[in-house]
């Protein structure tokens, strides 16, 4: 795991996507609003690298650490050329981010692991919403 600032831009984008993820440490501003995490508050969390053979699929799941939320994630791969990968899973876990796929390359292994970008915070639930009525 590697803490480092993430560029305004890439903050902005978590934000504006609702990844406030109910920062500690957010003081409640007079007009009601919080403060957001700042950009050194942020952590990039690289899940466990796998090597996916031809026509075979691999998973990788990247952990926050304690005390932080995933506010996003994705994933990486590498072959050294062209990447032939199907993605079937790329979502967040309560504590990071997990991803799925498949080489569909039939000569080329892929190397393929997933990332989190993590804040301060912790995880809360939506409250379900009521049942439609017509």
């Amino acid at each position: 795991m590697q803490r480092f600032p993430i560029a305004a831009l890439a903050i902005v984008a978590v934000l504006a996507s609702g990844g406030t993820a109910g920062a500690q440490g957010a003081a409640d501003q007079p007009d009601g609003r919080r403060t957001a995490p700042r950009a050194e508050d942020y952590t990039w969390a690289d899940g466990r690298h796998v090597v996916i053979p031809p026509g075979q699929t691999g998973s990788s799941e990247a952990q926050c650490p304690p005390g932080q939320v995933p506010t996003g994630g994705g994933y990486n791969a590498f072959d050294g050329g062209v990447i032939d990968l199907m993605v079937r899973t790329n979502s967040p876990t309560t504590d990071g981010w997990h991803a799925v796929a498949r080489n569909t390359s039939s000569t080329n292994t892929i190397e393929f692991w997933a990332v989190a970008i993590c804040a301060p915070g912790t995880q809360t639930q939506a409250p379900r919403p009521a049942p439609f009525a017509r």
